[in-house]
């Protein structure tokens, strides 16, 4: 998930099937131009894609059944925080405590995915902390209730240790899109060979020239 603080919609991308930098994926011209008109704009439509590539929609169509099976998440609306009235968010770097050990990491983190205040959890290979995590509160006496609160702190806080916190408003916010990162992962990856097609043409024309002998 990317936190943007723009309206509109967004593309989620299968990290796992990119692969970035290992380039695991591999995919035809047309299905990687396609891709890339699909990642600057989800809502564009496969006529609109077709006109642009010179290929026909159902064409289109096919391709963005493949790539939605393969490497598209989903599509979703990407909408405006500050409009909304989510306006502080914060970055944690925290460590899970002896309690939340003895209680089982995997509980405490679905514990994180059920708060709605908490946008990205991520993992880290630290000895002196476990997870970095990202939140959204409508002010500060909203994060200030969420961190300080003894509801919450039996809640969640006495199995994850905040560590260190960065607060920040949603203008501080200066690069929002992985746009620039798939368009480059998406150059990356492999086309796929022509050469199966080759063959099946090859053993076509020798079939045709052995009946007109």
């Amino acid at each position: 998930m990317v936190m943007s603080v723009e309206e509109g919609f967004k593309l989620e991308l299968t990290r796992q099937d990119l692969h970035v930098g290992t380039c695991k994926m591999e995919l035809t011209k047309n299905e990687k131009k396609v891709l890339k008109l699909l990642v600057d704009n989800s809502r564009i439509s496969d006529s609109d894609v077709a006109s642009r590539l010179g290929i026909s929609s159902q064409a289109v169509g096919k391709i963005r059944r493949k790539l939605e099976s393969t490497i598209i998440e989903s599509y979703s609306a990407n909408l405006n925080y500050a409009k909304l009235g989510i306006n502080i968010f914060a970055i944690a770097i925290a460590k899970i405590t002896r309690e939340g050990l003895d209680r089982g990491q995997l509980e405490v983190e679905q514990e994180l995915l059920n708060n709605p205040h908490v946008i990205n959890v991520f993992r880290i290979p630290k000895l002196s902390s476990t997870h970095v995590l990202m939140y959204g509160f409508k002010d500060m006496n909203e994060l200030d209730t969420f961190f300080y609160s003894p509801k919450m702190r039996q809640q969640l806080h006495n199995y994850l240790e905040t560590q260190e916190l960065f607060t920040f408003s949603h203008n501080s916010l200066v690069k929002k899109s992985p746009v620039q990162l798939f368009n480059k992962v998406i150059d990356e990856l492999g086309v796929k060979s022509s050469g199966v097609l080759f063959k099946e043409l090859e053993v076509f024309k020798k079939k045709v020239y052995t009946m007109q002998k």
